[in-house]
């Protein structure tokens, strides 16, 4: 087993992802601390790609009545639709069997 391609890729990729971990918290913890200058930039970089997330766009729904209209239509819509989705598939699959036959 210890020969097999799969098993190879799985402890190379354990011991890097151990590796990266590992050097992580040992930085993390034996490093400096850092100045309040870069923590500021932290704080802003992860606020930006916050607006740039799902998270984000959720958030802008709150105050964008065109955004929420176009939600709440599409749901009401979703449920008939897939509902005709199944039976076309049925249709399609059964109409298949029938003209193999």
């Amino acid at each position: 087993m210890m020969q097999k391609r799969w098993f190879k890729v799985f402890v190379w990729f354990a011991s890097t992802s151990f590796f990266f971990l590992a050097s992580g918290i040992l930085i993390s913890e034996l490093g400096p601390e850092p100045s309040e200058q870069q923590t500021m930039q932290f704080m802003m970089g992860m606020m930006d790609a916050m607006h740039n997330s799902m998270m984000g766009l959720s958030m802008s729904l709150e105050h964008d009545t065109g955004l929420k209209q176009l939600v709440g239509t599409a749901s009401y819509i979703l449920v008939p639709l897939v509902i005709l989705a199944v039976l076309f598939g049925l249709l399609v699959r059964f109409r298949g069997k029938r003209n193999a036959r």
